[in-house]
């Protein structure tokens, strides 16, 4: 007899998350040790560039044309990489702000916006930039200006896979921007400003300098103000001083 299995409503859906999230944490992985390989080779080719020109006086030719182009492989690898990561900058306080379907709906027309970018530019025009300068030497390396070029569309299908994962997170609501409680202002941390200074006793007030010309008048028009609103003298006081004033 064949026994009959129950299925949750939610584990397919589930499943199908955990494949994708699977899938993006290996080609985050594989972008960042092509990020730092990249970098890594072009670091070298600097340094043995200087090092020909200042040291041997013979300057390899080689070395300027791939740090150049290392270095686009490099820039565009960094990005996707730090795409898939959602590392970008993004300014959200007025998204924050709205409802949860107006979030939703603004996060589907930002991935749908890149996703036409990545087919439109990189995968498609990069393919034409290839093609056509296919058969162009380059100038002191092996191989020719298309095959630089091949980095546009690579990494315009790596984008635009990346984009559809984060586009069904986001119909999920498990973006960034879709997400039950978005990061408000009061859970950002705040920098100590002003206020707090002055409450922690940072702030040190200075007090005005005095002249000799102010502290002089401000003496002279207290001395006048006792002599005026001062009333006659007490018993006390002719003691003290020895002599009654009348006698003066």
């Amino acid at each position: 007899m064949r026994r009959s299995r129950l299925i949750r409503p939610g584990s397919v859906t589930m499943q199908k998350g955990t494949d994708m999230n699977v899938v993006k944490a290996g080609v985050t992985r594989s972008l960042a040790v092509a990020t730092a390989i990249l970098f890594a080779i072009m670091v070298l080719a600097v340094v043995w560039q200087v090092f020909t020109r200042e040291v041997t006086k013979n300057p390899a030719a080689w070395t300027e044309e791939l740090a150049r182009y290392v270095f686009v492989w490099t820039s565009l690898m960094g990005a996707t990489l730090v795409f898939a990561e959602r590392g970008h900058i993004a300014v959200t306080f007025v998204v924050d702000r709205l409802p949860r379907p107006v979030r939703k709906g603004v996060a589907v027309v930002i991935q749908l916006a890149i996703l036409i970018f990545a087919v439109g530019i990189l995968v498609i025009g990069g393919l034409g930039a290839a093609q056509n300068t296919w058969s162009h030497q380059l100038t002191a390396l092996p191989g020719t200006i298309g095959m630089a070029y091949l980095v546009l569309p690579i990494t315009g299908v790596v984008i635009t896979l990346i984009a559809l994962v984060h586009l069904v997170e986001d119909l999920r609501g498990q973006g960034p921007l879709t997400a039950l409680k978005p990061r408000t202002e009061d859970e950002v941390p705040e920098t100590p400003g002003i206020n707090q200074a002055a409450q922690q006793s940072l702030l040190v007030t200075e007090e005005p300098v005095e002249s000799e010309g102010d502290h002089g008048s401000r003496t002279g028009h207290r001395e006048i103000g006792g002599t005026e609103g001062a009333g006659p003298p007490d018993e006390g006081d002719r003691s003290s001083n020895g002599t009654d004033p009348k006698e003066k």
